[in-house]
């Protein structure tokens, strides 16, 4: 992943910031977000928020032990990974403690450090406390411009860190699908996977039963020509389905064996977004794979 966006001709990720709370979950996306940083050989910094509007509502001592507190956790965790994994501060990785909101926090840090992956890790809700939780975690993957990599609690088709082997694609033909087939498309092509894109119908029109083989016909050329050209070479397959888009596509991704589902968003403006929300984080929180997600209304930075 470059710094302006992935293209059909490379993939690389120079600077992967991996966000961590120190829970279970975070803690799978620290080691996914350091091996794949080593597989490209990219600067990992491994950041932890101290949420400051939280800690200073019960007053300044509290905010302070509560820094105290992170800068224990991030000795043992330096002191951990040294261990287990012999990854050395400054040399394998970088740590950085950052305060104020979670999300906005992570974001700034990412734009500062010209960061072209973030890797985080939810267990899909909300609330305060020191998990990285879904609130967070959906705040960054909708509104950062680079692509945000979330590994959920449901996580077992997990392939060797930057090398997925069956990706899949849903796409429902916005600027933002279109963007995340070109992202998958890359990676595809770099890493020899197969690509499996997926249309989901949520209801079948009425005047569309009687020639259903046609129309079904005609969306699925619509899917293939969202990789067009850019697909010669590739193992493809495009699938045109019928049901819930949630418990469509994560029952495709199953179905697959899908390493990696890639998915376009959008940041979250008025009432439509909102109602359209509940699709693509319930994918990201119920997913059986690390879910890529990337931002359609973004081409550099």
């Amino acid at each position: 992943m470059t710094t302006a966006q992935l293209t059909s001709v490379e993939v690389g990720i120079h600077n992967v910031l991996i966000a961590t709370d120190f829970s279970h979950y975070s803690n799978q996306a620290l080691n996914f977000g350091l091996e794949l940083g080593h597989a490209y050989h990219a600067n990992a910094y491994v950041v932890f928020v101290v949420p400051g509007d939280e800690f200073m509502v019960a007053g300044p001592e509290a905010y302070a032990a509560a820094k105290d507190a992170a800068r224990r956790d991030l000795l043992e965790l330096k002191e951990e990974l040294r261990r287990k994994h012999s990854c050395l501060e400054g040399e394998d990785y970088h740590l950085f403690l950052l305060e104020g909101d979670a999300a906005q926090a992570i974001l700034d840090f990412a734009h500062q450090r010209e960061v072209d992956l973030i890797v985080v890790g939810t267990h899909g809700r909300s609330g305060l406390g020191r998990v990285l939780m879904g609130s967070v975690a959906e705040r960054v993957f909708r509104h950062s411009p680079v692509p945000v990599l979330t590994l959920g609690p449901h996580l077992h088709q997990l392939a060797q860190a930057g090398r997925p082997k069956n990706i899949l694609v849903p796409v429902d033909f916005t600027p933002a699908s279109e963007q995340a087939a070109r992202y998958a498309v890359a990676i595809a092509r770099e890493q020899d996977a197969k690509l499996t894109l997926l249309h989901v119908i949520e209801r079948w029109p009425a005047q569309a039963q009687a020639d259903r083989a046609r129309v079904m016909q005609s969306l699925r050329e619509k899917v293939e020509s969202l990789i067009g050209e850019e697909a010669k070479g590739l193992r493809c397959s495009f699938r045109i389905e019928v049901g819930r888009v949630i418990e469509t596509v994560l029952y495709t991704a199953n179905g697959i064996e899908a390493d990696l589902l890639v998915m376009g968003v959008r940041p979250r403006t008025g009432l439509l977004n909102r109602l359209m929300w509940a699709h693509a984080y319930e994918i990201v929180r119920e997913a059986a794979c690390p879910v890529l997600t990337v931002r359609g209304d973004v081409a550099e930075r």
